[in-house]
């Protein structure tokens, strides 16, 4: 029972761990995808590039980068369960609080571009 226990909670891990993968990479996706069009538009117009079409891209871009960062933790939270080392402790202690500065910054960037 144990070892079924374990089993479920490191694919718990990885599923969780792929998933924010898959939002990091959405993300990515749409903003450079958004890039891309914008830079079509300026160049069928044949002016110099705008930077508020770019900069309406960043608080998009930002909101995925924190959810994917989200998810991430909650991987390594369960990854610690199935191993609670000392490294391990430490391990999600500096993640979790560079996760935390990452995000503070960030969130306040997002709020500043949208106000």
């Amino acid at each position: 029972m144990e070892t079924y226990r374990l089993l479920l909670l490191q694919r718990l891990s990885n599923g969780i761990e792929i998933l924010s993968a898959v939002v990091l990479l959405t993300g990515f996706a749409k903003g450079m995808w958004g890039f891309l069009l914008h830079e079509m538009k300026e160049l069928r117009r044949k002016t110099e590039a705008s930077p508020g079409g770019v900069s309406e891209l960043r608080p998009m871009v930002g909101n995925y980068i924190l959810l994917g960062l989200d998810f991430y933790i909650v991987s390594d939270i369960l990854a610690t369960m199935l191993h609670p080392e000392w490294n391990e402790l430490l391990s999600l202690a500096v993640i979790g609080l560079l996760r935390t500065v990452i995000g503070y910054f960030l969130g306040k960037e997002i709020a500043e571009t949208k106000g």
